[in-house]
């Protein structure tokens, strides 16, 4: 049996992860409850060797953080990773990176669409999947970038659209969508950690996945399924702002699809009423 590190353990598809994986064979970036600081090489190379990892550590997007967070944190983290992956001499690099086209040029989007980070956490993460390509062809590592469109599900973390709708639902305040008919590839984080667990037995030396529903939904629809979902009438307003506007993301899934025989088996229906099943 492989060992397994994964890192991000704590954070919201991480513990999905460790809910899904044997108890034997996995390694977290914890130790004695105390997390270890993946920015210090010295602490990483503490950590037990492992013969895969699954690399989901790095500062997710907060209105609060300034745009060298996210450089300082997610390229120290990535870059530590790898070198403890050639110390450890670990077999296989899954890096869970983001969708990092920018405003599309077409849509669906596959994997060969310019890439154009729209934000810092975006960048960060493309710049992480830099280093892992450089590494993979540097070293006997195998690697698997994964580019998850928007992911989400129960006890998401804040400063998203959805966790912030329900939010809304649970206080009754006033909440500001921009651009309402922005449409977005929404996947529930119970598909995307069965991929991780699928992905993991795939042999290759270099993939790059696209991963979402291939689907899109506006935030004008998604409040509206919300609505019926609770009965209950969202207290928002509205604003555009045609600087930040992206009309349509959503995922080409065609690759992964023939590669993995992976698909989607969360519908947005079903993945809104398991959300808001206790709100």
């Amino acid at each position: 049996m492989n060992s397994i590190l994964v890192t991000g353990s704590s954070g919201f598809i991480g513990r999905k992860v460790l809910e899904k994986l044997p108890k034997l064979g996995v390694i977290t970036d914890y130790d004695n409850s105390i997390r270890i600081d993946l920015q210090n090489i010295n602490e990483v190379m503490k950590i037990n060797s492992a013969d895969i990892v699954i690399h989901l550590a790095g500062k997710t997007p907060k209105k609060e953080l300034k745009w060298n967070n996210y450089f300082n944190n997610n390229i120290s983290s990535t870059l530590n990773i790898l070198e403890y992956c050639i110390i450890k001499n670990v077999k296989k690099l899954i890096y869970v990176s983001n969708y990092i086209y920018g405003n599309p040029k077409y849509s669906p989007i596959d994997e060969i669409h310019p890439i154009n980070p729209h934000n810092s956490y975006s960048e960060s993460k493309y710049l992480g999947e830099r280093l892992c390509k450089f590494y993979c062809d540097k070293m006997n590592i195998n690697l698997i970038i994964l580019r998850p469109f928007n992911i989400y599900g129960e006890s998401m973390n804040k400063n998203f659209l959805l966790s912030n709708l329900i939010n809304s639902i649970k206080t009754d305040q006033k909440m500001t969508i921009v651009n309402k008919d922005s449409r977005r590839d929404f996947l529930h984080v119970d598909d995307f950690v069965d991929l991780i667990l699928k992905i993991k037995d795939y042999n290759c030396k270099f993939e790059i996945f696209n991963v979402g529903t291939g689907i899109s939904f506006s935030f004008n629809e998604i409040i509206e399924k919300i609505e019926k979902i609770t009965s209950k009438k969202l207290n928002l307003e509205y604003l555009e702002d045609k600087k930040i506007f992206m009309d349509d993301i959503k995922a080409d899934i065609s690759k992964i699809k023939e590669k993995l025989d992976w698909k989607p088996r969360v519908g947005i229906d079903e993945g809104l009423k398991r959300m808001l099943k206790n709100y």
